[in-house]
């Protein structure tokens, strides 16, 4: 194996990475963003209804892209 070869490899690595990890983390970003806005909008500040919106959304993500 050479380091031109190695080097490829890793990048390789890397763009299959963040193409598998792109969507996971958009969609999780954009309901962040909007259930914080409802929070702002409506002041319930609980804490639990920022991480289940985004834990539902990444299994739904998974499960279609996947």
């Amino acid at each position: 194996m050479t380091a031109d070869l190695a080097m490829q490899l890793m990048g390789d690595m890397l763009i299959t990475a963040l193409l598998i990890g792109a969507p996971v983390l958009g969609f999780s970003m954009l309901v962040g963003l909007a259930v914080s806005l409802l929070q702002v909008v409506t002041q319930i500040q609980e804490m639990s209804l920022t991480f289940i919106p985004k834990i539902i959304t990444i299994g739904v993500v998974l499960l279609v892209a996947g």
